[in-house]
């Protein structure tokens, strides 16, 4: 191995055991990451240097030996933006070098997308003037799009947005001062569940999350799995109904035709008072038969999906986000016994379901985590502080 790609590599060990785990120490430093003490006190002296790491020298016990110290990642050291384009909006989220979000704004939709550029600037520089922050220190920007997106960031197709072979990046380009990094708003996702969810302690597993459509990600060997072309994760079109219910994407029988927020909604007309998701949440919550029996089904029909999953890729674990794990209470038995009658008996024995925490908060995570993961990258396209 190259020495220099090898002092990136623990470079970036150690900068995200200090993110993971602010207030560790040196020593500790060495022992989480198998790093020796010298190369650890190398680079901790590099991150001093630039400003990306503080260290905290705690109070004297009156005992032999340095006081305890601590290192956690500079609040100072720049800043982290999401941006995603949502069905409703664009929402900007602004994170510290940790990948934490602490702020965000929303702003209308660009009604075309050569407009794009100029609307994520000016959404850029609004939330940093309400944080009390500069453009100039945003180290990088992540955006999430709702469609396939390809492995050099452009927007091939999005039947919810009717917008299709759009090169974002490029309209980005040349209207923020920082390297962006373009990718699908369920990739974005698997990775926040990664580095901050329910799945930090694993190598392996899949997501299934969405909203107004159902999608997700492949996690092997500690990497997101893109494909070819960068178009992997389209679990909400693995087909649950033979000739069934017509998707979006403008063929029958997908999960995402029975399970979205939209989906749910037009199959609960018939219930008096539904007219949006969070009515079929009140409903279900109230014990209404019709809609506890609709979200009974539509576990099954998601069963079906996880079984096949479960049958290719014997993953560990497989976590649920967004309105998934939010109908998860009505909808767990029965996606469970589908499950048992559809996967093979022996990797159905050996796997898990969790249960996002991060998916359905206020701010949403993916944007700055895509930010954070080319931030860190090892193959940067641009000058990272390592």
């Amino acid at each position: 191995m190259h020495p220099s790609f090898l002092r990136q590599f623990h470079a970036s060990q150690i900068f995200h055991a200090i993110r993971a785990q602010p207030g560790v120490s040196q020593r500790e430093l060495s022992e989480l990451t198998g790093c020796d003490k010298s190369t650890v006190s190398v680079i901790i002296k590099r991150f001093e240097g630039i400003g990306l790491v503080e260290r905290t020298m705690g109070a004297s016990s009156g005992r032999r030996g340095r006081p305890s110290e601590s290192l956690r990642i500079s609040e100072l050291s720049g800043l982290l933006m999401g941006v995603h384009l949502e069905f409703e909006c664009l929402r900007f989220v602004a994170a510290n070098v940790d990948g934490r979000p602490f702020a965000s704004i929303d702003r209308p939709l660009p009604t075309t997308p050569s407009e794009l550029g100029d609307d994520v600037r000016n959404g850029l520089e609004a939330l940093c003037n309400e944080v009390g922050r500069s453009l100039s220190e945003i180290r990088a920007v992540g955006m999430t799009l709702p469609g396939l997106v390809g492995s050099a960031g452009g927007l091939a197709e999005s039947s919810n947005l009717s917008w299709d072979t759009v090169a974002v990046p490029d309209l980005l380009r040349t209207k923020i001062g920082a390297p962006v990094y373009v990718d699908n708003d369920s990739n974005a996702s698997t990775l926040a569940e990664h580095l901050f969810g329910v799945a930090a302690d694993l190598s392996d597993f899949i997501m299934l999350d969405g909203s107004r459509g159902i999608g997700g990600g492949v996690f092997i060997d500690g990497r997101l799995y893109r494909g070819r072309s960068g178009f992997s994760g389209e679990m909400g079109h693995i087909k649950v109904v033979k000739d069934g219910r017509m998707c979006g994407c403008g063929a029958p029988g997908c999960l995402s035709a029975y399970i979205c927020a939209p989906a749910l909604v037009a199959r609960s007309r018939r219930v008096p008072g539904i007219s949006k998701f969070s009515d079929i949440l009140a409903a279900a919550e109230a014990g209404n038969p019709d809609v506890r029996y609709l979200l009974e089904e539509a576990g099954q029909f998601l069963g079906v999906a996880m079984a096949t999953l479960i049958n290719v890729f014997d993953p560990p674990a497989i976590a649920l986000g967004g309105i998934i794990a939010q109908i998860w209470p009505y909808i767990e038995n029965s996606t469970r016994q589908t499950i048992q009658q559809n996967a093979m008996r022996t990797p159905a024995r050996e796997y898990e379901i969790r249960i996002s925490t991060i998916s359905n908060s206020q701010i949403p995570w993916g944007g700055v985590t895509l930010a954070l993961e080319g931030f860190s990258n090892l193959h940067p396209t641009d000058p990272l502080p390592w």
